[in-house]
């Protein structure tokens, strides 16, 4: 009877494992395919853009580039991560397996919150971030705004007014695995931004970027 038992309990841990070995395999393949997706529609955002910062009323809504039917509102860098990812300007479940979205807010109001997922090629290293570190934002005119990181929170899956409330700059949010809480970063905007009639500074991180192909 013990070894029957003990039988039993080797099957039923191998077909654990054997589960756990398949949601490991999608979760990579997802995350592949999400960083293919992100940098292709990232080489065609950064086409769109012009060759010097545009002269343009910061204000009000920000210019929006068409990808394949997803619209974009520019794009989100992140150094010390190795991170340089096309922002689409809605949120959507379907959205963020291409790519990062605009959760709220505007770069021109100092209140816009990005969302992504938690695959790596995304905001899925968030949490190795330190206050100090830089974070640029670059609309579809060219020009970027630079930020820094203040703040490193953990916020509850259903924390919405939490995460909206504070007078941030920027935020940047993922969930945890699981999807039981969320990984949030504040920023707050240095107040340096690129210059009308310059190259963009984007075209120094494309250069550099490893998610551009060469």
């Amino acid at each position: 009877m013990n070894k029957i038992k003990g039988f039993v309990f080797i099957i039923i841990g191998l077909v654990f494992i054997g589960i756990a070995g398949v949601i490991v395999y999608n979760n990579q393949s997802e995350s592949q395919a999400a960083a293919d997706a992100s940098e292709s529609d990232l080489e065609c955002v950064l086409e769109q853009m012009p060759q010097t910062v545009l002269d343009a009323t910061y204000e009000g809504d920000m210019p929006v580039a068409d990808v394949d039917g997803r619209s974009y509102i520019g794009t989100v860098e992140i150094p010390s991560l190795g991170l340089l990812l096309p922002i689409q300007s809605e949120w959507g479940s379907d959205n963020a397996k291409i790519s990062v979205c605009r959760y709220l807010g505007s770069v021109y109001d100092n209140d816009l919150i990005i969302a992504g997922h938690n695959y790596v090629e995304h905001f899925g290293n968030l949490n190795q971030l330190s206050t100090g570190d830089e974070v640029i934002v670059t609309d579809m005119n060219g020009r970027s705004f630079y930020y820094q990181v203040s703040n490193i929170e953990t916020l509850g899956s259903y924390d919405i007014e939490e995460m909206e409330e504070g007078d941030w700059d920027l935020t940047l949010f993922t969930c945890t695995v699981g999807g039981a809480s969320r990984v949030t970063v504040r920023c707050e905007a240095t107040g340096e931004t690129s210059e009308v009639g310059d190259v963009p500074d984007i075209q120094k991180a494309v250069e550099e970027s490893e998610h551009v192909r060469k």
